[in-house]
Parts: C-alpha cells; sequence; structure tokens
C-alpha cells in the first residue's frame, strides 16, 4: 500500500491510496476523492488522510484483519503504530523494551485515527460497512452518531451500530 497523487485534467491534484499492485484501492480513493473534489478540502488534506489510510490497511493486510471489521481493535492498532517502525517496519514483531521512545507520538496517532474515523463514515454512509463501533465512531461527547448512522439507533458506549 502506498499513498499516490493524482494529476486531474482540470489542473487539480488529490491523493488516494494505492495497493501493492498499484491499483486504486477503491473505497479510499472514492473518499479521498470526495473530500478534495466534492467538500473543497486541501490537497494537502487528502495527501494527510492517504498516509493514514495507508497505515490502518497496511496493519490490517499485516496483522490479517479486514478493513471493514478491524475497527473493533482499534486499540491493537493505536500499539501497532505507537512501536511500529515506518512503512509498518521491517519487523512484524513489535517488542518495546523498558524506557523505549514511541515511534509516532499521541498527536501523530490522533491524525491517524481522525482520518481512519472519517474513512469509516463515509463508508458507513455509502454503505461499504455495516457494523461499526459507535463509540469509534463518535468522540466523547457522542455527537456524531445522529449524523453518521441516520435513522439507527445509537447503542450504549461500545456496542456495535447495525446499518438497516
Amino acid at each position: 500500500m502506498r499513498a499516490f497523487r493524482v494529476y486531474l485534467p482540470s489542473g487539480m491534484h488529490y491523493w488516494t491510496v494505492l495497493d501493492d499492485e498499484l491499483r486504486l484501492f477503491e473505497p479510499a480513493d472514492r473518499f479521498l476523492r470526495e473530500l478534495r473534489l466534492a467538500q473543497g478540502r486541501a490537497e494537502s488534506t487528502t495527501k494527510a488522510y492517504a498516509h493514514a489510510l495507508v497505515l490502518f490497511l497496511v496493519w490490517c493486510a499485516t496483522t490479517g484483519r479486514d478493513w471493514r471489521t478491524a475497527v473493533q481493535d482499534m486499540g491493537l492498532l493505536v500499539l501497532w503504530l505507537r512501536w511500529t517502525p515506518g512503512r509498518g517496519g521491517q519487523h512484524r514483531v513489535v517488542v518495546p523494551g523498558p524506557g523505549s521512545k514511541p515511534v509516532r507520538e499521541d498527536r501523530r496517532i490522533n491524525k491517524v485515527l481522525t482520518a481512519i474515523r472519517m474513512f469509516l463514515i463515509h463508508a458507513v454512509n455509502n454503505k461499504e460497512v455495516r457494523l461499526v463501533p459507535v463509540r469509534f465512531l463518535t468522540d466523547a461527547a457522542g455527537r456524531g452518531v445522529r449524523n453518521v448512522l441516520p435513522g439507527a439507533h445509537a447503542p450504549g458506549a461500545g456496542a456495535p451500530a447495525l446499518l438497516p
């Protein structure tokens, strides 16, 4: 997986995600293209989000998870982000020693999680994903549930929300 800059005939640019065979990863491309072209977000936003999604998708592939259901294990992703060297690392096992410095600080991890959250909200709204824990799609105050899951009952924190 890698982030890739797309040049459009109009002169605009946006970033997308390519798989290891250099094919578009369609769900991410739809999300990033919509951010840039329909929502008017900056190219730098699509670049940051594309790189964040690459981390998420590499983690999914490395750990044998499907991206549509991997949200259930986001705590493990945070651990992986904190201790695995860049580009997924050459080592598949994460073994931080006492006093080790994290590879990514909390600020960077939060930016990655924000991009993943926005991607999954887009996937839910476009019916590419059916089951997502509400706690991941909302902030601490619970905002966002109505926008993310129209018509769905918002179960208690941590419970999955099933779309109709």
